[in-house]
This record gives structure tokens, C-alpha cells and sequence, in this order.
């Protein structure tokens, strides 16, 4: 077997034949050209075999024994009378006008997926405006690619574009499906209304649920283009509400007593869930309480109301219970739980609604520390747009 016939086999390419290979220290150089004798015009697609003219096409392929490969192919432009145009030979394996075959497009594109566009240029040996256009394209093909289904759940929640500056971003999820909406530079009420309203009056009717946090812009956003829209309040931010008025009574004991070993270090061991304390931890509780019976009894009137919201209840079941614990915990007289029960009682309604359709934005808090990694690895994005595209790609 010839070197030329060798290097026909490792390419794997059926539309050309190697006439010569050139080796250099760093690369390899492959002359080849087309095994055809004519080709299609692709305005008549009548076959042609008038050659106006022949040139050198040179294009990036992927590397071979750790060679950066180059090929040179003889590039024919035919002439077709019948349609009085000139026309290039296609080829499947690389698009025209493109430096690179489409294999090591796809090369570079996933590498960039896993990594930054700067490190990969380097890598590659390739210029980082080439190596992000690559980019660019594979991450447009692929969010394009997604299949349309209908959105029925959404969720809305933000995240800070950057640290320590209130700059928020929004982003939207589809709760069913779990997918990733849109990510929207602002977190403005007039802005979002605006935003849902482009999307058109089917696409807001068809929404019968939307979740979100407390956030009176999200709440009133929801109620200015979702019609048929039932408003979930998340139960894990209300939650947040409770375990905060719980460590305001934590922080006013060891204000009162501060040298009180017993209120040392309790915080993370208050708010953590009963069922997940370890044996350690019981017993921590249990001098604090001995010491502080008010912190125990909103100790466990906060695990009260948790196992309400965990057991399988009817709404209207879940309101009966709920109600018996407002009553229940208003005899506490607690001026830091009274303070949650004013906030509670605001948005009793949307809360209520959570044992009727049982969803929560808990998986945006999943997909928005899943965005932080995507920041992390970019070290930072100064254009938004990038920025989106990229978290849209690793979610597609």
C-alpha cells in the first residue's frame, strides 16, 4: 500500500484521493483533489464537465499522530451553459467558504463546550476570533436544535450577573420539562410584561401555572399576561421567612446571654431540618432548650409547619391545617413569629396553592448554581448575549 493510499484510508473520506503527503515538525500537509470527472449544476442538476478554472483550497481537518492537518485540495469551478453560471464542486465533509472540515468543526465546538474559548484557541493553535465564530455557529445550531414542546408550567427567578452589585438577570424555566425558557437581562416588571406580551396572546394563555419567589414584580408581571395562570408562591423561600424570624429569636438570646455556651453555634443547627440532625446535634438542641423553652416551642412550631407542606394534603385539607397552626402559633406570642404570620397571611392565598399543583422553583435554584459554574469556567462574560448563549447551549 502506498503513502498515498495509507492516508486515504486514515482520512476516511470518500470524495477525494491523496496525491501527495508533505510533512513538516508541527504538521502535516495533505494534497488531494476530487475523484469525480464531472459534477451536478445545482440550479439544473444536470451533470457538468466544462472546468472554468482550478484552485488551491486549503482547510484545517483534525490531527494525526498528534499533527496539526492540513488540506490542500484542488478546488474545480465548473461552467454550466444551459443556466450561463459558473459553480464550485461541492464536498460533504467541508461547507463553503469554511477553513475547516465540518469534523474538526465539531472537534473545536465540543472542546469550547467544556472549556473557554481562549484556552481552546490556544490549544488548537487557532485564532480566537475563528475559534469563537466556530463556536458561536455549533452553540445556534444546537439551541435551535431543541425540539418545540408546549409550556404549560413556567417558573421565573434571578440570578446576579455580577458579584456584590445589584444587577439581576431573570431566568425563565419550563418546570415540566425542566428546560431553560430564556435568560433575560433585566429583572424590570414593565420589561418582563413587555417580553411575555411579544411572545403572543397563545403562548400567555396556554400557561396554567406560574411559581416564582415573593417578589411583587414577578407576581404582578404574572397577573398582566397570564389569564388561565394559577400563582404559586415557592415553598422554600416562604420557608426562608420562618427560619429567619427563627434565628432573630436565636440572636436576641445570645445578645441577652452572651456568655452562655449552650447559644454558641446553634444557628445551622436551628434551621436544619429535625430528621437530619445527628445524635451530636439532638443533644445541642436539647440543653439550648432547657435553657430557653420559648426557643424550643418555635423550634418545633417551624418543623410543624414544614411537615404540613410535606404531607400529601388537599388544598382545602392543607388549609384546615394551616389555619390551626396561625391560631396555634399567634398564642406564642412571639414578636419575631408574628412578624412571619403578617407576611404569611399576605400571601396565603398563592401559598395554599401549592397542594393543589405541588411545584416549586427548587430546580431553578438547580440550574442557576449550574449557570455560576457556566460563569466560572468563562471567568466572567462581559457580552450578555455570550453569556446566554453558552448557558442556553449547556442546558440544550
Amino acid at each position: 500500500m502506498t503513502e498515498s493510499e495509507v492516508f486515504e484510508s486514515i482520512l476516511g473520506i470518500n470524495e477525494i484521493q491523496v496525491d501527495r503527503v508533505e510533512w513538516q515538525d508541527q504538521s502535516l500537509h495533505i494534497y488531494c483533489s476530487s475523484i469525480f470527472s464531472e459534477a451536478l449544476c445545482p440550479n439544473c442538476l444536470n451533470k457538468r464537465q466544462v472546468i472554468n478554472q482550478i484552485y488551491e483550497r486549503k482547510f484545517r481537518d483534525l490531527p494525526i499522530t498528534g499533527k496539526e492537518v492540513y488540506l490542500h485540495l484542488q478546488q474545480r469551478q465548473f461552467y454550466c451553459p444551459d443556466c450561463d453560471r459558473y459553480f464550485n464542486e461541492p464536498f460533504s465533509f467541508v461547507d463553503p467558504k469554511r477553513t475547516m472540515t465540518r469534523r474538526y468543526e465539531r472537534h473545536v465546538y465540543e472542546c469550547c463546550k467544556a472549556s473557554t474559548v481562549l484556552k481552546i484557541s490556544v490549544q488548537e493553535n487557532l485564532v480566537w476570533s475563528t475559534v469563537n465564530e466556530v463556536f458561536q455557529r455549533g452553540a445556534r445550531k444546537e439551541i435551535d436544535a431543541r425540539p418545540l414542546v408546549k409550556v404549560r408550567v413556567i417558573g421565573m427567578d434571578e440570578i446576579a450577573i455580577k458579584k456584590g452589585h445589584r444587577d439581576y438577570a431573570t431566568v425563565i424555566v419550563d418546570l415540566e420539562h425542566v428546560e431553560i425558557i430564556d435568560i433575560l437581562y433585566y429583572r424590570d416588571q414593565n420589561k418582563l410584561i413587555e417580553y411575555f406580551q411579544n411572545r403572543g396572546n397563545i403562548w400567555c394563555e396556554t400557561i396554567e401555572v406560574f411559581c416564582s419567589d415573593m417578589w411583587q414584580g414577578f407576581v404582578n408581571t404574572a397577573k398582566a399576561v397570564f389569564p388561565n395562570a394559577t400563582f404559586v408562591v415557592d415553598r422554600f423561600h416562604f420557608f426562608s421567612h420562618l427560619n429567619k424570624a427563627l434565628d432573630q429569636q436565636r440572636k436576641s438570646l445570645r445578645r441577652q446571654f452572651k456568655d452562655i455556651e449552650e447559644f454558641k453555634r446553634l444557628k445551622w443547627v436551628l434551621l436544619k431540618n429535625a430528621e437530619d440532625l445527628s445524635e451530636e446535634q439532638k443533644k445541642k438542641l436539647a440543653l439550648a432548650f432547657l435553657l430557653a423553652p420559648q426557643l424550643k416551642m418555635f423550634y418545633e412550631y417551624k418543623e410543624k409547619f414544614r411537615s404540613i407542606f410535606n404531607q400529601p394534603l388537599t388544598k382545602e385539607a392543607g388549609e384546615i391545617a394551616l389555619n390551626q397552626w396561625i391560631e396555634e402559633a399567634k398564642a406564642m406570642k412571639n414578636k419575631y413569629l408574628n412578624n412571619f404570620l403578617y407576611t404569611l397571611d399576605n400571601w396565603k392565598d398563592y401559598i395554599l396553592n401549592y397542594f393543589t399543583h405541588r411545584v416549586t422553583t427548587s430546580i431553578i435554584e438547580g440550574i442557576n448554581n449550574s449557570i455560576k459554574t457556566v460563569k466560572r469556567m468563562g471567568y466572567g462574560f462581559r457580552n450578555f448575549a455570550n453569556f446566554k448563549q453558552r448557558v442556553l447551549m449547556y442546558f440544550a
